[in-house]
């Protein structure tokens, strides 16, 4: 109450949520959309536990934000007082910075390290407890405490050996990933591509910095072009799931290794080059070196062209289908055609599992912050919350969410959230009624499925209970209607849309089990 007190004061929107996960899943949305930080506050108890999972899924993604989180009143602690835990613990191993302010004085000077820490070298989450007691007390001549945090530049000398390896290889690939997203050269990577002419490929937050079409940028042919590089160089990118460990990646390729995270680059496959740094920095310095022509690269370019064709093409052919129910990727293809019509304000959200991998090879960001997805952690239910979140920080953008049907299970009653309090978003709701990802992994293994059923329900109907826009689609042809329908009620009516798609299956991404 003393916090909603206090942004009343300062002109500070308070947004509530339904739940405590919600409004952590909201704040991270609203720093990678701003490439600062979103806060969140709870009560404590089961506050803080439902904020857990929140809290967790941006430490994975790199992501900072802030949880202030309540507590009991410390003339109670022992005594058995109301929602009492030690949540320090808890959220010590997935934080930078977990603390417990001691005193009402010191909330300046605990609140400006937490926007360091979240800040500082690698970017994550902070907890910041204020104890009942502490925060409805008073104190004298409290001012804010400057912020500060760095990053480290790549060294000359590990830049020059970078550059000296591009100079010698073939088959170059570069790969950038989410740290990227916080650099403070972050609005440099098109020039830096474009003046070292290698092979791009992105994931996370990174998707978007070349813009929706760049001739250096791949989306297909990741694995034939790890499998044949000669040099691959990671900036930002961890080596886990993603690149199968690093075993993705050719064994005798030279391997540069640039991130801010000093324990990721002893994890898995050690890089010939490592340097704790900010990724951008040393392709920075080596772009600045660069005195080949643009077209050093372009048969080994070409070669991955003709991967990347062949793989779109079956992919597309596929997304052609008229067939009922609606093939996955006939809906991936149109949603994504649909957006991409829009012009380049649009941020996108992914949430869900096997529909979002499908149209992830379809929808084309625009910009950095115009992809949103909960990262390695892989959680399910950030698509409404991440919607609202960047939708109250970009106003001006349309917000589209790409759901699983059971992955709207999980945050959809924030759908009421949206409605309430006038915040628009579109979702699309691609419902095969099932677990389909986990039944991907279970059929082949066991010859059966069990408890991946779900069944084809209306979710559309709840959304329009709530106030919102609803409408069910049986029909490959009634897609793009219904979407142009959703977003004209969302601009209309500033509440939020939801299209409920019945789908059929795929083989596209059959084989596709990660763990």
């Amino acid at each position: 109450m003393e916090i909603y007190e206090g942004c009343a004061d300062y002109g500070v929107r308070v947004v509530d949520y339904r739940h405590e996960q919600a409004a952590v899943f909201a704040a991270d949305a609203a720093g990678r959309v701003t490439g600062y930080i979103g806060v969140a506050a709870v009560t404590a108890g089961p506050g803080v536990m439902n904020a857990v999972t929140g809290v967790a899924n941006a430490f994975r993604a790199n992501s900072p934000l802030i949880l202030i989180g309540g507590q009991a009143p410390t003339f109670f602690y022992g005594k058995g007082a109301l929602q009492e835990m030690d949540h320090v613990s808890v959220l010590k191993s997935i934080t930078k910075w977990a603390v417990q302010v001691p005193d009402t004085k010191s909330i300046p000077e605990y609140m400006a390290r937490a926007f360091s820490a979240a800040l500082d070298g690698l970017p994550g989450p902070v907890y910041v407890e204020v104890p009942m007691d502490i925060i409805f007390n008073s104190a004298d001549d409290l001012e804010a405490l400057e912020i500060y945090y760095s990053r480290p530049d790549a060294s000359q000398k590990i830049a020059d050996a970078i550059y000296e390896k591009l100079r010698e290889s073939k088959r170059p690939v570069i790969l950038l990933g989410s740290e990227i997203a916080w650099s403070k050269y972050k609005n440099s990577v098109r020039e830096i591509i474009d003046k070292i002419g290698a092979p791009v490929f992105v994931n996370g937050l990174a998707r978007g910095s070349l813009g929706k079409e760049h001739p250096l940028l791949f989306r297909f042919a990741r694995k034939q072009a790890l499998a044949q590089s000669d040099l691959v160089i990671l900036a930002g990118v961890p080596l886990d799931f993603r690149l199968d460990y690093g075993r993705s990646i050719n064994e005798n390729a030279f391997l540069v290794r640039l991130s801010l995270d000093s324990q990721e680059l002893k994890r898995n496959r050690e890089g010939n080059i490592s340097e704790v740094c900010d990724p951008l920095s040393a392709l920075v310095k080596v772009a600045q070196k660069v005195d080949w022509s643009s077209s050093k690269f372009s048969d080994w370019i070409e070669e991955m062209k003709r991967y990347e064709e062949e793989r779109k093409s079956k992919t597309y052919e596929e997304a052609k289908s008229d067939s009922v129910p609606i093939n996955p990727l006939r809906l991936c293809k149109d949603v994504a055609d649909f957006i991409e019509s829009l012009g380049e304000k649009v941020i996108i959200v992914g949430d869900g599992g096997d529909i979002v991998g499908s149209a992830a090879y379809f929808l084309k960001p625009t910009h950095l912050g115009g992809w949103l997805d909960p990262g390695p952690l892989g959680t399910l239910g950030v698509g409404a919350p991440f919607a609202i979140g960047a939708k109250l920080e970009k106003p001006d953008y349309d917000v589209f969410v790409v759901f699983g049907d059971g992955a709207f299970g999980f945050n959809g009653f924030e759908y009421e959230t949206a409605c309430r309090l006038k915040i628009s978003f579109l979702g699309v709701i691609g419902n095969d009624a099932a677990w389909t990802q986990i039944k991907r992994a279970q059929v082949p293994m066991y010859g059966r499925a069990i408890a991946t059923e779900l069944e084809y329900t209306r979710y559309d109907l709840m959304v329009s209970a709530f106030g919102g826009y609803g409408e069910y689609v049986e029909r490959p042809q009634d897609i793009i209607p219904a979407l142009e329908r959703a977003l004209e009620f969302c601009r209309r009516e500033n509440k939020p849309a939801c299209i409920n798609v019945k789908i059929g299956e795929t083989e596209f991404r059959k084989g596709s089990i990660s763990m």
